[in-house]
């Protein structure tokens, strides 16, 4: 008996998100204040920031440490401090699709200090696969 032909895979298209999608979360690369820019990525069951190099993109330093997840846009952590060295309590919290504030303590969670980030790029892309186009006929 003769083997059945195979059919190719349908085709994979990658789509760029909609502004009325839903938004991801937090991963993505965002922009400081300072004009710095950060790569918000998965690491473990948390979320870490790292400083992006302005021409190559390469991760540099960790600024944003274990942030773990309190609700659904609201996470705790730790945030590097640039200015002292030092690591300190600190949350990240959307204020929308494309806005992040970023929260750090010093003195027991005393005294917070924060700023808002702005989204520049998402990181990932939604993947559809896609059928035969309508209007070929199947083989």
């Amino acid at each position: 008996m003769p083997a059945a032909p195979v059919r190719p895979a349908p085709p994979v298209m990658r789509v760029s998100r909609e502004a009325d999608e839903p938004d991801d979360g937090p991963i993505g690369d965002w922009q400081t204040e300072a004009s710095n820019l950060v790569r918000i990525r998965l690491c473990g069951t948390a979320l870490c920031g790292y400083a992006l190099d302005r021409t190559t993109r390469d991760l540099g330093e960790a600024v944003l440490i274990n942030m773990k997840p309190k609700t659904d846009v609201r996470w705790n952590g730790g945030v590097y401090s640039q200015d002292s060295g030092n690591i300190r309590y600190g949350t990240i919290e959307l204020k929308g699709a494309d806005k992040l504030r970023v929260s750090s303590c010093a003195l027991g969670r005393v005294y917070c200090t924060g700023a808002d980030w702005v989204r520049v790029s998402h990181a990932r892309q939604r993947v559809i696969t896609q059928g035969q186009p309508r209007g070929e006929p199947r083989s």
